[in-house]
């Protein structure tokens, strides 16, 4: 597959992701299905690095996740979808870099709350 065909499908990603981001359709799980399905596909067709695509995903979802602006049925459905790139990331540590951002990542969701930070009185 050629270069174009290449950014085209990177950009339909993005597009999924913009979507997934800012909550515009947050009674359609399919489209995180959807988020998945183009990010292997991106992997698997035209050879998109998987370690990049799948902390990419994770990185969003855990964002979109914890972004309180959002309806909370919809963080939660992103939090649950959480855990396919965090499993998919597992495999793909090829340094202790990856190691520790994929650490780091897991923190992150281990600590995962619905509640607002608690701020410390002056």
């Amino acid at each position: 597959m050629g270069p174009a065909e290449t950014q085209a499908a990177v950009r339909h990603w993005q597009r999924i992701a913009m979507h997934i981001r800012l909550g515009l359709e947050p009674d359609e799980p399919r489209l995180l299905c959807a988020y998945h399905h183009q990010g292997e596909r991106l992997v698997a067709a035209y050879r998109q690095r998987a370690w990049t695509v799948h902390e990419r995903m994770l990185r969003l979802l855990l964002d979109t996740a914890e972004d309180a602006l959002l309806p909370v049925c919809w963080r939660m459905t992103c939090l649950d979808a959480a855990s396919r790139p965090l499993a998919r990331l597992g495999p793909l540590v090829a340094d202790d870099g990856q190691a520790e951002r994929l650490q780091a990542l897991a923190a992150r969701l281990a600590r995962f709350t619905l509640r607002p930070v608690d701020r410390a009185e002056p």
